[in-house]
């Protein structure tokens, strides 16, 4: 099957499917859009070709332009608005004891799975804890960890603060998850090298996103960090086998009402 197919009675030929092209794997010297020798096995299927077709002509064998949603401009928010939310968004660490709808945990989903991966990978997946005793054991398995640290006198343990951790573990509070309702795993197979930084991104893009559900969230660093050096810990998570922890975060209805936007650093920008 040929890599992409094109409508020659839409095609416009102004080259902008070649001109989009990340890797060059089209070519418009015959006139019309053709695929270069091999692409069929360098092409990622990012769908830049498809996206940027005005006719719709463009057409990969995995994309076709009916099945690709409209842009709609008008959509878009404002400046304003979109430097209002960032500035808004704050770090949740105090939430209502009310659980999360799964319907809009399944909207936040299904809006960052368009968050970029690279090479147009999409190899995240989401494991998403929300029963209170699951929680509570990943939380006591971190506490576990830092306590091995302290017992084998780990550099990691100055490093970290784990004393203080274990101390409010103790006296009944929850460091770890913050006993939010709701916990965000994101994996990804142990092969891929950039899979915390694809599940940096994801994580980033629903962390603004889940504000406009009336939602708040926190990284869950804590927890990431545990996993990432505890085994038992990670047996607890039971990912899929082949694959690793790559971010964690908490989310669920902030407890309480933000007034201000508090003030942060200067930008230290270079200029060159």
């Amino acid at each position: 099957m040929s890599l992409f197919t094109i409508d020659q009675n839409k095609c416009a030929k102004d080259g902008l499917c070649a001109a989009e092209c990340p890797y060059g794997l089209i070519t418009m010297e015959s006139g019309m859009p053709e695929p270069v020798p091999g692409a069929e096995k360098v092409c990622i299927d990012c769908g830049h070709c498809v996206a940027v077709c005005p006719t719709g002509a463009f057409a990969l064998a995995t994309m076709d332009p009916a099945g690709c949603a409209r842009v709609e401009p008008e959509r878009l928010p404002a400046a304003e608005a979109l430097d209002h939310l960032v500035r808004f968004r704050r770090s949740v660490r105090v939430y209502k004891n009310k659980p999360v709808e799964r319907e809009k945990l399944v909207r936040l989903l299904d809006m960052v799975r368009y968050a970029p991966t690279g090479k147009n990978t999409q190899l995240i997946s989401w494991l998403v804890v929300t029963g209170k005793e699951a929680r509570e054991e990943l939380a006591a398995g971190a506490v576990d960890w830092m306590r091995d640290l302290l017992a084998t006198n780990s550099p990691m343990a100055a490093a970290f603060g784990v004393k203080r951790w274990i101390g409010a573990w103790e006296q009944g509070l929850d460091p770890i998850l913050r006993s939010a309702p709701c916990l965000l795993v994101t994996h990804a197979p142990e092969s891929h090298r950039g899979g915390v930084i694809d599940s940096t991104i994801a994580l980033a893009t629903l962390d603004l996103a889940a504000v406009t559900e009336g939602l708040g969230t926190c990284w869950a660093g804590l927890l990431f960090l545990a996993a990432s050096n505890w085994p038992p810990l990670r047996e607890k998570l039971a990912l899929p086998s082949g694959e690793t922890i790559t971010g964690a975060m908490m989310i669920g209805y902030p407890k309480h009402r933000y007034q201000r936007i508090p003030r942060r650093k200067e930008t230290r920008v270079t200029w060159r």
